[in-house]
């Protein structure tokens, strides 16, 4: 008994797999997979327009994971305890794990200045890539546009906490070390890894949905269950890897600016 108990959340998480993997299965199998080509599953389609602007699927299922993050936020912040349960531990887990990337690049005195951009971004991407396991929904970065946007935040964030942590003169004093020649590729740099960033994320999970969707094709019956653990895997990583270089980008601008001094 206590076995089991100890042991519960593991079986909770095979069930839900194994629940999702079923009704996956049964919303696909009505589709005309024959009529339906690769192309049209992995595109994002318009779901309804607002003047000249166009809401596509992307967005919506954006929305949706918004508000479920959000109330999910809400309900178990109100359950934190002095003495912690297995969610309280498992977020506190993930801020400690966000943390020790944190301090393991980010060569300065207060991590805690830090913490709120990457944590958010790492449960975001986490979140948006393990969304298309639900019924129905899709994931947002399977969208170039939504890749694109988290890389255009990490473009925005390492001059900004290069100018807050060493001051606006000598962060634009680096990019013009030893000799001003190093301008245009100290730019060139910063751009090349915003591209890095926005096609590393989509292509791994852009990859992911076409080999499912293949098959899928092939074998309907045995894909379902081991490509989900093998998307929850995959999600997972992704995100670390995002997480992680957001880190490393920052964490150099921060140590290049301290050479400064």
């Amino acid at each position: 008994m206590t076995w089991i108990k100890k042991h519960l959340s593991t079986f909770l998480l095979i069930f839900l797999i194994l629940a999702f993997a079923l009704i996956g299965f049964q919303l696909r199998k009505t589709e005309d997979v024959e009529s339906a080509s690769i192309a049209e599953e992995i595109t994002p389609s318009v779901v309804f327009e607002a003047g000249p602007l166009q809401v596509t699927s992307t967005v919506v299922n954006t929305w949706i994971m918004i508000v479920i993050i959000g109330g999910l936020s809400y309900f178990v912040g109100r359950s934190f305890k002095v003495h912690p349960g297995f969610v309280q531990n498992a977020i506190e887990w993930l801020r400690e794990a966000v943390n020790g990337i944190i301090t393991a690049n980010i060569d300065h005195e207060d991590t805690s200045l830090f913490l709120p951009l990457v944590i958010s971004l790492a449960v975001f991407i986490g979140c948006a890539n393990l969304l298309g396991l639900l019924p129905v929904l899709d994931s947002p970065t399977q969208d170039i546009n939504t890749p694109l946007a988290m890389a255009l935040v990490v473009f925005l964030s390492v001059p900004y906490f290069g100018i807050r942590t060493r001051g606006l003169g000598k962060y634009l004093k680096h990019y013009v070390e030893p000799i001003f020649l190093m301008l245009p590729i100290e730019i060139a740099s910063e751009i090349a890894r915003t591209f890095s960033l926005t096609f590393r994320l989509f292509g791994n999970i852009i990859g992911e949905e076409i080999i499912i969707a293949i098959l899928f094709v092939i074998a309907p019956f045995v894909v379902p269950v081991p490509m989900m653990l093998f998307s929850i895997f995959t999600g997972v990583l992704q995100a670390y890897i995002f997480t992680l270089l957001t880190c490393v980008y920052i964490g150099g601008a921060v140590k290049a600016h301290q050479s400064t001094n």
